[in-house]
């Protein structure tokens, strides 16, 4: 059946889903030197390559310029011998049915043993909330049948099986030399980062998400680099872009932040060419995101002081409200008093702002060697005006996730306001702990959740999706275990909503 139901989903979906911003599928072409793609107009299949040895993760559409554009990143059908399926949808095992070109006919299928229970017609599968049965799948080749946590290696790939039932009953995820996790659709990328997959699709919703939080503990507790790979929205190595939302559900049909990386039509394929596919590697999504936070201060940065120094009568009334009176004045010289007064260290702040608060106290440490780093080029003007006399503070352009310092190179990290705001928090705790010295002091202050209820319904409903504030957010209990876990002393205290940091590495 897997003709019939590629045109049928070519057909009723381009027309169903034109203009949505659903599907974001990633263009044919290389991740990096071991994973590469084919675009099958909204969905991608992937590659795994190693040392002689190639790994194909889902079977795409009965798809005829399949073999084409394999050719485009030197991949030949013949080089294929082993398949891992995520699942049993159309769009990822086309190929492999009964009535495909048989490209693979040879190729060993791997699929998780509940997950073959639809292959074998002991199982049904349902769309549209239970209402629609698919169409029976029947696949020739041999199968190798998978359990959950299940680690088995083809060659020298290390592979592990990860069931994450919701989508499908069984749907798997495969997690290869502990470095590649390919997601197949458990995970749609948005703009402002991951949620459960498409809403309509599911077999149950709420067992899609329970998957995603076990699937993301799963992943945090061991504490690797891993690159997110999914089926049709592209990938990221930030673990807290790719789980950002994961409570939350795509609804196909429902508003959600414009994202200008989709395109208008999934079907329509112009793009997608050789030329481009052997032009270099396909872009982590969530540099987008980044550039978000760029045009949101851009868009605020005439009010943004005013609202922080509580300027007027209006701008102290929504502290009050939504903030709890926080002082972010007085939350800025608590931090500031752990700096004496004759430091002749060397000091990162990051991200500057607009040095609305550290100026002064930056220009009286003529001792000291500051260096003031931010993102945004619109805050950095700022902070650049407000110390253009202080010739021992150096002002620069730059993103905390990849800091262009050495290891052990700073004897204070201070970081006012920014890890709410950072799209890779991991990177960013990092990054700032891998260029303080052993000794130095990571000194901080942000937005942590669960403590005041005004403050988080801002955040979650305004600040995080006009791409102010990104998720996910500590809590003060969370916040506390991962600086412990990090560094030798630590102090986290909380004016309602904010929290302050003082870390000794």
């Amino acid at each position: 059946m897997s003709k019939q139901a590629t045109q049928f989903q070519k057909k009723i979906m381009s027309i169903g889903f034109r203009g949505k911003g659903i599907f974001k599928p990633l263009n044919t072409g290389y991740i990096d030197e071991h994973a590469s793609c084919i675009r099958e107009w909204i969905a991608n299949i992937f590659f795994y390559s190693k040392n002689g040895t190639t790994i194909m993760i889902d079977a795409g559409y009965n798809y005829d310029r399949l073999q084409e554009k394999m050719s485009w990143i030197d991949i030949h059908p013949d080089d294929i011998h082993h398949i891992l399926i995520t699942h049993q949808d159309t769009d990822h095992v086309g190929a492999m049915e009964e009535d495909s070109e048989g490209l693979f006919r040879d190729a060993t299928l791997y699929i998780g043993r509940i997950e073959n229970e639809y292959l074998e017609g002991r199982k049904r599968r349902r769309v549209g909330f239970g209402t629609y049965k698919l169409p029976q799948v029947n696949i020739p080749n041999p199968k190798v049948l998978l359990e959950d946590g299940e680690i088995f290696y083809i060659n020298d790939i290390k592979v592990e099986a990860i069931l994450v039932p919701g989508h499908t009953w069984g749907h798997m995820v495969y997690l290869i030399d502990d470095a590649y996790l390919f997601t197949g659709d458990t995970i749609w990328f948005g703009a402002d980062g991951g949620y459960s997959f498409i809403s309509t699709l599911a077999e149950d919703n709420k067992l899609s998400v329970q998957s995603l939080i076990r699937l993301e503990k799963n992943l945090k507790e061991r504490n690797k680099k891993i690159k997110i790979i999914t089926g049709h929205t592209g990938w990221t190595k930030d673990l807290g872009f790719a789980f950002a939302h994961k409570e939350e559900l795509c609804g196909p049909f429902s508003k959600r932040v414009y994202d200008p990386d989709a395109p208008y039509d999934g079907y329509d394929e112009s793009e997608d060419t050789e030329e481009n596919a052997r032009n270099g590697y396909l872009k982590e999504k969530t540099k987008m995101v980044s550039n978000e936070i760029k045009s949101a201060y851009h868009s605020s940065r005439n009010i943004y002081d005013a609202v922080l120094t509580q300027a007027n009568p209006l701008t102290k009334l929504y502290t009050d409200v939504f903030w709890g009176g926080v002082d972010d004045a007085e939350i800025a010289q608590r931090l500031l008093s752990f700096i004496p007064d004759d430091f002749n260290g060397k000091i990162l702040d990051v991200p500057v702002g607009t040095a609305v608060f550290t100026a002064e106290n930056w220009k009286k440490l003529k001792g000291a060697e500051i260096i003031c780093l931010d993102y945004s080029e619109d805050m950095l003007e700022k902070a650049e005006n407000r110390l253009s006399d202080a010739k021992h503070v150096t002002c620069m352009q730059g993103d905390v996730g990849n800091l262009p310092f050495g290891d052990e190179s700073m004897d204070i990290v201070f970081s006012m306001n920014g890890f709410h705001a950072f799209p890779d928090k991991e990177a960013a705790y990092s990054e700032t702990y891998r260029v303080l010295k052993k000794g130095g002091m990571f000194i901080s202050c942000f937005y942590i959740a669960k403590e005041n209820r005004a403050t988080d319904l801002l955040v979650q409903n305004i600040y995080s999706r006009a791409g102010r504030f990104t998720p996910p957010f500590e809590t003060k209990k969370s916040l506390t275990r991962r600086l412990k876990n990090m560094y030798a002393e630590v102090s986290v205290e909380n004016d309602q909503a904010i929290a302050l940091i003082v870390c000794r590495k």
